[in-house]
């Protein structure tokens, strides 16, 4: 029996306030963002871009530490979390940063120090580039001009595996295989970042698994979205933390240190016993560095 085409409207949207801090949803030029918060308005503004594939929960831990001193924001992304899409983004860098550079007018939060996590770092490089009075500092997690070919290809065959899920318990296994090293994936956690449909399957909350299996190409061609990054990374204005899983497979010693070497004022560390997913892997250390660098640069 042919199973009817499923809509937006068929998949229930599932937001939780996350520890410490409040779940909100806004309407920006037309378009619904969903965002996480912490702290007071008054206080200096850190805003955190999560990676590609994940949503703002991710900056849970991040976002409860600062908050009795910053006021932190994280949004959904494009296309991800409980957040709107943005017409053809795809992997253009410059539509994507040009979607969140109205959350600064919108939230009252310019200037800002903003934290990005692999595509949330290409996102904040190209928006200071092209907007600098809208950032202070960057902090770039596990992120820059060159990538390394192999830990990539992981990423995107971990994406494109699944169209969906029969449970979260099946979704769990499925991340415990790409995650060996993390802690168990506790399955009751994935509503946020999988949303169920009428028929009772579980589907990422975001389109990037199901655009890179439309793609031919056994290996789709992701180098695009770094073209002409470096050079924005050389113009920026503000100070950058570059920080490096120490276990990443993504961003390699050597790259790490070409990024930083590129921005006029950076410094870079190393986020030990992590990988490229940094942030997760070592919270407590990410944590740690993200505060010592604000303190720095006196934020």
């Amino acid at each position: 029996m042919a199973t009817a085409e499923l809509t937006p409207d068929d998949y229930a949207p599932r937001h939780d306030v996350p520890i410490g801090g409040r779940s909100g949803f806004t309407v920006v030029e037309d378009r619904q963002v969903h965002y996480l918060e912490w702290g007071t308005v008054r206080a200096p503004n850190v805003l955190c871009l999560h990676g590609g594939g994940q949503t703002a929960y991710m900056f849970e831990e991040l976002g409860a530490a600062l908050a009795s001193k910053y006021h932190v924001l994280a949004p959904d992304l494009p296309s991800h979390g409980d957040s709107d899409p943005i017409d053809d983004v795809g992997g253009d860098r410059h539509a994507l940063a040009g979607g969140i550079a109205p959350l600064f007018d919108a939230f009252g939060i310019a200037p800002a120090v903003v934290v990005g996590a692999s595509l949330g770092g290409i996102t904040a490089i190209t928006m200071a580039a092209a907007r600098p009075e809208l950032v202070d500092g960057i902090v770039l997690i596990d992120i820059g001009h060159r990538l390394e070919e192999e830990g990539v290809k992981k990423i995107i065959e971990f994406l494109r595996a699944h169209d969906s899920f029969a449970s979260l318990e099946d979704a769990a296994a499925h991340i415990s295989t790409y995650l060996p090293h993390r802690k168990e994936v506790r399955p009751e956690s994935l509503t946020r970042n999988l949303r169920q449909r009428a028929d009772g399957r579980w589907v990422w909350k975001h389109g990037m698994g199901r655009r890179f299996r439309d793609e031919p190409e056994e290996m789709p061609d992701w180098r695009n979205i770094l073209e002409g990054l470096a050079e924005d990374a050389s113009s920026l204005q503000c100070p950058v933390l570059v920080l490096r899983g120490g276990k990443s497979d993504v961003l390699s010693d050597q790259g790490a240190t070409e990024v930083a070497e590129l921005i006029p004022d950076s410094r870079l560390r190393t986020v030990a016993n992590a990988g490229h997913l940094a942030a997760g892997g070592n919270p407590e250390s990410t944590v740690g560095l993200i505060k010592t660098f604000l303190d720095e640069i006196g934020w």
